[in-house]
């Protein structure tokens, strides 16, 4: 039972790790709004994916 929770806990790291990569390499394409409101809304957009449901399928 602790390895199934040390997965799943594992997996949310790697999942938060990943999202920030993805919006940090995003952030440092040029282009004409701010670094950092392209680094929150990629974030979020990344993050909050994991909390849909319809995408466990």
């Amino acid at each position: 039972m602790a390895d199934v929770i040390l997965l799943i806990l594992l997996v949310c790291v790697l999942y938060f790790l990943l999202c920030l990569l993805i919006a940090f390499v995003r952030a440092m394409l040029p282009g004409k709004r701010s670094r950092r409101s392209r680094f929150k809304d990629t974030f979020w957009t990344f993050f909050l994916e994991i909390l849909n449901p319809l995408n466990w399928f």
